[in-house]
C-alpha cells in the first residue's frame, strides 16, 4: 500500500475519514512534520457507532501499527504547530 495523507496539516483539530481494516490486514499510522505538543488520538467505532478512543500519536512515540477487524479514524488535537497524519 502506498502512503497517503490522512490528515492534511494543519493547527486545528480534525478527524481523518474512517478507514476498514479486514480480517488479516494491517496499516501503519504516522505523524508528518510532528513536534513537541502534537497529538493525535486513534479511535475505534463501537458497533454504537461512537469513536473510543484507544491510542495515541505523538513526537514521542508518531508510529504506530494498527492490526484488527474495525473501522477507525484519527483526530488531530488543535496544537500550535502545524502538521499532519500518514497512513501506509
Amino acid at each position: 500500500m502506498a502512503t497517503t495523507s490522512i490528515i492534511a496539516d494543519g493547527l486545528t483539530e480534525l478527524a481523518s475519514s474512517d478507514f476498514s481494516l479486514a480480517a488479516g490486514e494491517s496499516t501503519t499510522l504516522s505523524l508528518r512534520g510532528a513536534s513537541g505538543n502534537a497529538v493525535v488520538r486513534i479511535q475505534f467505532k463501537d458497533s454504537a457507532g461512537n469513536y473510543v478512543d484507544f491510542g495515541e500519536l505523538n513526537a514521542q512515540n508518531s508510529v504506530k501499527v494498527l492490526s484488527g477487524i474495525g473501522t477507525y479514524r484519527c483526530l488531530r488535537k488543535a496544537s500550535a504547530t502545524s502538521f499532519g497524519v500518514d497512513r501506509s
